[in-house]
C-alpha cells in the first residue's frame, strides 16, 4: 500500500467516524416516552369523518377519549415473544359503542407487540417525517373484539395512534358497532393521568 493509499484510508476512517459519532448523538432513546404512576399519554379521536368512522355511535357527537401507557423497556426489549408494551383505555362508558353493557371501548386493554412483524418489510414502515419509532400491537376492546393499531413515537415526545377495526361487510344500514373503523388519535403526556 502506498503512502497516498494510506492516508487516504486515514482520511475516509476519520470521516467515518464522525459521522458514526454525528449520528449517535441525534439519536434518541425511546425511554422517554415510558409513562410512570400515574402519567399517561391523553388524546382525542381527530373529529373528521375519515378518521372516526366505525368508533362513535351515529347519535353521539364524535367524541372518543384516549389513555395509553407505554413500557419502554418492553418495547425495547421485547425478543422473539409477544410483550405487553402499554395499557390502552377510553371514556366512553357512557354513551360509547359498548355503552349499553356498561363498558368502555378500552378498559386497560394490553398493547401486544408482533414479533412476527420484526422480519418483515412492515417494521421499517417510514411516513412522514418527526418519528422516531413506529410499531404495530394488538389491542383487545370489550365489545368489538381486537384491533390494530399503529403507534408512532414522535420526535415532539408525543404519540401518534391510529386504530383498525375490522369487521365483515356490513348489511346496508348498519351501524358503527358492526361497521369497520379507522380512528386516529393524537396522544400527549399528561403527569396526572387523563381524568377518566
Amino acid at each position: 500500500m502506498t503512502l497516498v493509499q494510506r492516508a487516504l484510508r486515514s482520511e475516509v476512517r476519520s470521516a467515518l467516524g464522525g459521522l458514526c459519532l454525528l449520528l449517535a448523538a441525534g439519536c434518541s432513546s425511546l425511554d422517554r416516552f415510558d409513562t410512570q404512576g400515574s402519567e399517561a399519554y391523553c388524546g382525542a379521536l381527530v373529529a373528521a369523518p375519515p378518521f372516526e368512522a366505525g368508533f362513535v355511535p351515529e347519535s353521539a357527537r364524535p367524541s372518543l377519549n384516549l389513555a395509553l401507557t407505554i413500557d419502554a423497556t418492553a418495547l425495547t426489549s421485547r425478543g422473539e415473544a409477544s410483550a405487553i408494551v402499554g395499557r390502552l383505555s377510553s371514556d366512553d362508558a357512557q354513551g360509547g359503542l359498548c355503552s349499553k353493557n356498561g363498558l368502555a371501548l378500552f378498559n386497560g386493554a394490553p398493547l401486544r407487540t408482533m414479533p412476527q412483524l420484526d422480519r418483515d418489510g412492515l417494521s421499517s414502515l417510514e411516513f412522514g417525517s418527526g418519528r422516531d419509532y413506529n410499531f404495530f400491537a394488538w389491542v383487545d376492546s370489550t365489545c368489538q373484539g381486537t384491533l390494530l393499531a399503529l403507534v408512532s413515537l414522535m420526535r415532539n415526545d408525543n404519540i401518534e395512534l391510529r386504530l383498525l377495526k375490522p369487521k365483515p361487510l356490513p348489511p346496508p344500514g348498519a351501524g358503527p358497532e358492526e361497521q369497520p373503523g379507522f380512528g386516529l388519535f393524537y396522544l400527549s403526556r399528561q403527569k396526572a393521568g387523563c381524568n377518566f
